[in-house]
């Protein structure tokens, strides 16, 4: 008897294993959708703390630029000591509804005291090496760090976030730039030109040079680097090529650099500058050395100060020396000081009646004198007792200075033309408007029918027949500390500048300024008068004003006269002037050319050349000794700049970095 499995009991066992591997399957699908779930409830939950944690990491940085714009407000108006004054109160200086309604759902703190941003001066007076726009220039400056946390009262999570920012609030040495222009820069040369140190314009900058430009190091604009000429260039030229150094470029709508001199224009005692022409102005009323505007002037801060007025000659010891009182007599500055003689300056068509600074014998007085030096021993030792800088102002009147009556309120007046070659009749009103040129002017003025008169001093538009000037000659040695030398005037350098620092060598002719001290001219213009020059020719034909080759070794801080639409400025290549025919001679010339302001007094427009003077071969060269600040000029201004160094995330509840 064979005994055979019933059907029935085999497919009864092959649905219950069928049951069991569809169960299996199911339990695992939901196993991985289980799985899939709580990775996409976590992927959602990373997600939003991510979300939460950017949002409030943002509110954070709210918080410290808040402070930092209003540390670097004050900065720039007021100066590092109102920064370290109010440190306390920029603590404070948390975002509120007020800035945009979503702070109100967030909790600001120092790390441990609501309401609080955590502002720490950690080093004053350090040196930092700068990176773009500013790439290789070194600026001096407090180190603050800014450290914010946050939180968000309202969500689910509550993050908390902090951020940090290392702000260096400082100053960078006028000097540094190979060329800074205040207003619009032009560079246009004829012949080809090799421009190697950093170059800034704190407006626009138009390069269209004929043969060729090359920069060698940053080029940087608070408007735009523009490869043409200005709109107000009236010039034709066929344009050349632009060359920029590799690893620097060019960069535009970079932050201005501001020069801190001026005249109080908010109301408040600030520094910020409306017209930095000031700089060379004597002070107003007020205007001290220890004041806001007045510690700027450098007029505050030579070691000796020459005043000529019509009646007589001061020369004395600086206001931030010993407040002038140390007056230097006449049998003592006739050695260095002088009014005698004359010149024709063919550019301006005037006459200019100087007052002559000879380099040469104020050197050796400032060596041997037992009046100032003994004062500037007692202040800087006897290794620096020698004159390292010199004001002077010539405050003689000119022909367009008059005292007539003026009307009162209530005047009446008609108002007549007139065209002659003398001026207005008598009894003219100023100021007075004049068409044409020549020996023949229209004049429109105002004639008085009934009025009350005053006494009133005024500058007419009478044309002027002389105007000021400060020539330095015999410079080629300066004092050993370097020697800078400031006026409102404009100024003439005659001969050799700089090139030596004993008999034994000299850099004349050289782009090597081993040899030379630390120098600086600030006028309202700087003309390069040759070893040549003869005043007895200025005013003849150019044939008879021949020049030699020449060497200054300064920084130059000046005014030029701009582009108008009806002439060019000149440019860069025309910032030193010239009264000369420099045919076939060489200019050379090492420093920093800064062009701060409109001329002021030496207002005639570039003249071209042929007939005023003629151009010299060009050797010009950044001094590279002011890339060291111990070399830097007696008195170098400095710009302000706010320096970002260093934005971090931080673990909420630090203190510092």
């Amino acid at each position: 008897m064979k005994l055979r499995p019933s059907t029935l009991c085999s497919r009864t066992r092959q649905r219950g294993w069928a049951l069991l591997v569809v169960m299996t399957l199911l339990v695992a699908g939901l196993m991985v959708l289980a799985g899939v779930m709580r990775w996409a409830n976590q992927n959602v939950t990373v997600t939003s703390r991510n979300n939460e944690y950017f949002s409030t990491a943002y509110a954070a940085e709210a918080a410290a630029e808040k402070v930092l714009s209003s540390m670097a407000q004050d900065y720039l108006n007021y100066g590092p000591a109102l920064v370290s004054q109010r440190l306390n109160s920029y603590a404070s200086y948390i975002p509120t509804s007020t800035d945009n309604p979503n702070f109100a759902n967030y909790q600001f703190t120092d790390g441990s005291t609501a309401n609080k941003v955590l502002v720490t001066r950690t080093s004053t007076n350090s040196s930092v090496v700068l990176g773009a726009p500013y790439q290789g220039l070194t600026m001096t400056a407090d180190i603050y760090e800014i450290i914010a946390n946050a939180h968000n009262t309202t969500t689910e999570y509550k993050i908390s976030a902090a951020v940090g920012e290392k702000v260096n609030l400082g100053t960078i040495p006028l000097f540094q730039f190979a060329i800074f222009y205040q207003n619009d820069m032009e560079i246009a040369p004829g012949a080809a030109m090799t421009i190697n140190g950093a170059v800034h314009g704190n407006s626009q900058i138009y390069l269209e040079p004929q043969s060729g430009l090359t920069f060698s190091s940053t080029v940087s604009a608070v408007g735009n680097v523009t490869l043409g000429e200005s709109p107000n260039d009236p010039s034709y030229r066929v344009p050349s090529g632009v060359t920029f150094a590799t690893n620097y470029g060019h960069l535009s709508d970079v932050n201005p650099l501001t020069l801190p001199v001026g005249t109080n224009t908010s109301g408040a005692a600030t520094n910020v500058g409306q017209n930095v022409s000031a700089i060379l102005q004597p002070p107003l009323s007020g205007q001290t050395p220890g004041d806001s505007v007045g510690t700027n002037l450098l007029y505050n801060k030579a070691d000796l100060i020459v005043l000529v007025s019509n009646n007589s000659i001061t020369v004395t010891s600086g206001a931030d020396i010993n407040g002038q009182g140390t007056v230097i007599n006449s049998n003592q500055w006739q050695r260095f000081v002088s009014t005698n003689g004359s010149f024709y300056d063919q550019r301006d068509s005037l006459q200019v009646n100087p007052v002559t600074i000879n380099v040469s014998n104020l050197v050796a007085w400032s060596a041997t004198n037992t009046v100032l030096r003994p004062v500037l021993q007692t202040l800087r030792g006897s290794s620096a007792a020698d004159v390292q800088s010199i004001y002077v102002a010539d405050m003689r009147g000119t022909s367009n200075q008059v005292i007539t009556p003026v009307p009162t309120v209530g005047t009446n007046y008609t108002t007549n033309t007139v065209t002659t070659s003398s001026g207005p009749p008598a009894g003219y009103i100023p100021p007075v408007t004049t068409n044409g040129s020549g020996v023949s002017k229209t004049y429109t003025y105002k004639v008085r029918t009934a009025s009350y008169y005053t006494n009133y001093t005024y500058l007419t538009n009478y044309p002027v027949t002389s105007q000021p000037g400060i020539v330095l000659s015999n410079g080629a040695t300066l004092t050993p500390q370097g020697l800078s030398v400031a006026t409102p005037d404009p100024a003439y350098i005659i001969g050799n500048w700089n090139v030596a620092t004993n008999s034994a060598h000299s850099d004349a002719g050289s782009a090597d300024t081993s040899y030379t001290y630390p120098s600086a001219i600030f006028a309202d213009a700087i003309t390069i008068l040759s070893s040549a020059w003869n005043p007895n020719n200025s005013a003849l034909a150019l044939s008879t004003r021949a020049a030699n080759s020449d060497t200054v070794n300064a920084a130059f801080l000046t005014g030029n006269v701009p582009s108008d639409g009806d002439y060019y400025s000149g440019g860069v290549e025309n910032f030193p002037r010239f009264l000369e025919n420099w045919s076939g001679q060489t200019f050379t010339y090492n420093g920093s050319m800064v062009a701060m302001f409109k001329s002021q007094i030496a207002t005639a427009f570039w003249p071209g050349t042929g007939s005023v003077y003629n151009p010299p071969t060009r050797n010009w060269a950044f001094d590279l000794n002011f890339n060291t600040p111990s070399k830097q000029p007696p008195m170098t201004p400095r710009v302000i700049y706010v320096h970002r160094s260093q934005w971090t995330s931080l673990t909420p509840n630090t203190t510092s970095f």
